[in-house]
């Protein structure tokens, strides 16, 4: 999974409450203002992680911003974003599904190509 984008806190973190950051899988950037997630953390962790942070801080801290995570091997994309106490989760890009072929060839359909008929 890859991210990029990150959530502005104001006010910013003190080093406490950082270190509890870093339990949810998401990092602090140093003025301890902002975050982001890790790398290592899947999406729903990432997703519920932040929701715990913005329910224990309602009233106390704000959160905005957006996070776009992107999976490589499918092919999927979505926009994680915090505003007003909320957070949502909105796929911009579902996931490709297998890709299905046909593997039988129409002969009759090609006699042209198969060259012309040998007789006897």
């Amino acid at each position: 999974m890859e991210y990029a984008g990150a959530v502005e806190l104001d006010p910013p973190l003190d080093p406490d409450e950082a270190s509890w950051v870093l339990d949810v899988g998401w990092t602090v950037a140093a003025d301890r203002r902002v975050i982001r997630p890790s790398a290592a953390t899947r999406l729903d962790d990432c997703v519920d992680g932040l929701r715990d942070l913005v329910e224990l801080d309602v009233g106390l801290r704000r959160y905005d911003g957006a996070v776009a995570a992107y999976d490589a091997r499918s092919g999927e994309l979505v926009l994680v974003s915090t505003r007003a106490g909320r957070v949502t989760r909105r796929t911009l890009r579902k996931a490709r599904g297998p890709v299905v072929r046909d593997n039988v060839i129409d002969l009759a359909g090609r006699r042209r190509a198969l060259g012309r008929a040998v007789e006897w």
